[in-house]
């Protein structure tokens, strides 16, 4: 047992240092700055334009609706409904391309890869758009922090099992959005306020990380579904 746990631990520290160490390809780098760009410069529109309140569109529609007490507006939630889109749109990609590769038969690490991206993101998505962990589990009796603790359990179960993917695929990322939802998840749990600043900072960081989760995997599940054989290979090293 204990030579098992040093095997894979000393395989995980082997991985690790090999992912850090690789060099990076041209698409990999027009692929990082182009998901890095696009949502900067597109918050950065959204904040300084100077027609209506940010607040009211970063917000879920249902709130700003309720707290504005202007009711209702087109643009209320603009922000908000753009990243249940993308979750959605990732959510499906995955679980579509998980099909794909159940039927191709080429690999189990890929197809759980795929399998457990999906049906993460597709609760986050559900998550996002009703209010879940807010709103809807709490009327039942269940604390907003024992759902997050739930979340926080589910994001390790998807490492763990895809660890191997990640790290042979461009994980930076994964870890730059995953750090920006954690920062979103923080500013919600420990102030929990309507101050426009905090609105702004943590939807904000929530919007980024959702870009870089999208990007991530539809650009990963894309190279090994067009590539799928040399992605295998890479997982066996």
């Amino acid at each position: 047992m204990a030579y098992t746990l040093q095997h894979f631990s000393g395989g995980i520290s082997e991985r690790v240092l090999e992912a850090l160490t690789r060099k990076s390809d041209p698409v990999e780098w027009t692929i990082r700055i182009v998901t890095v760009l696009i949502p900067i410069v597109f918050l950065a529109i959204i904040i300084l334009q100077p027609w209506v309140e940010p607040k009211w569109m970063f917000l879920d529609p249902l709130t700003a609706a309720q707290l504005s007490g202007d009711c209702c507006h087109s643009h209320y939630g603009f922000v908000s409904t753009l990243g249940v889109m993308l979750w959605v749109t990732t959510s499906a990609i995955c679980i579509f391309s998980a099909l794909l590769l159940l039927a191709m038969k080429i690999s189990d690490t890929l197809l759980k890869f795929s399998l457990s991206a999906g049906i993460l993101t597709g609760w986050l998505a559900l998550d996002d758009a009703f209010l879940l962990h807010e709103t809807v589990l709490p009327s039942f009796g269940i604390t907003q922090n024992a759902v997050l603790a739930v979340y926080v359990i589910l994001a390790l179960s998807y490492l763990i099992t895809s660890w191997r993917v990640i790290l042979a695929s461009d994980f930076w990322l994964l870890f730059v959005g995953g750090g920006a939802l954690v920062v979103s998840l923080a500013v919600d749990t420990i102030f929990h306020s309507l101050n426009p600043m905090l609105v702004l900072l943590e939807d904000s960081a929530k919007f980024f990380g959702i870009f870089c989760w999208a990007s991530f995997h539809i650009t990963t599940l894309a190279r090994i579904l067009v590539y799928p054989n040399q992605t295998n290979l890479e997982l066996r090293r």
